[in-house]
């Protein structure tokens, strides 16, 4: 087992670094935030003899692809690799029209999106783009300022969920998963 303590000190990091505005302090952050990962890493495969098998069937696997959009630089760093390893393949934008450009090129299974990106609201104009493209998939809210008017337009948008930054990762890769197995239910798939 790895101690908590090594556990915390990764999420820790990895929280400090989402929240970090200063540049210099940012990249000194995610040089340790690497090494304890790799350690962590090293340690993990010493322990383990053969290959995990994945859990999930392939079709499931496919049900997890996602687009993060989000301005802020620094949670673009750290939030898409720590849902990586809940089995998620991440493509990242930070622009309203980087979004745009994806959900035209791919298809994905879920959209976690921050609410404002560049402007107040515009993160609604990606969740539109993407029910056009996909209605089938997932569409998760992040706001850093969570109010009633953009609550009650997500619920209008029907949006899937709405979430208030920080986010706890665990809580919201099981909200996004929950989400999926619903989905996929109502697919007969």
């Amino acid at each position: 087992m790895i101690p908590k303590r090594e556990q915390r000190d990764w999420r820790e990091l990895a929280r400090r670094a989402a929240n970090e505005q200063d540049p210099k302090k940012l990249l000194e952050i995610i040089e340790e935030l690497n090494a304890v990962l790799e350690e962590r890493e090293k340690e993990i495969r010493g322990r383990i003899a053969k290959p995990a098998i994945p859990t999930v069937s392939a079709q499931q696997a496919l049900d997890k692809r996602l687009l993060f959009v989000d301005d802020e630089p620094n949670i673009r760093l750290t939030l898409p690799p720590l849902i990586e390893q809940y089995g998620f393949k991440v493509k990242s934008a930070g622009t309203v029209a980087e979004a745009l450009g994806l959900i035209k090129r791919s298809n994905y299974d879920v959209l976690l999106c921050d609410i404002n990106i560049s402007q107040e609201g515009d993160g609604f104009t990606v969740v539109r783009a993407m029910r056009d493209a996909n209605p089938d998939c997932v569409t998760v809210l992040l706001t850093g300022y969570p109010g009633f008017e953009t609550a009650l337009k997500a619920i209008h948008t029907e949006v899937d969920d709405y979430v208030v930054k920080p986010a706890d990762i665990a809580l919201l890769v099981s909200t996004m998963e929950r989400k999926l197995s619903a989905r996929r239910a109502r697919r007969g798939g």
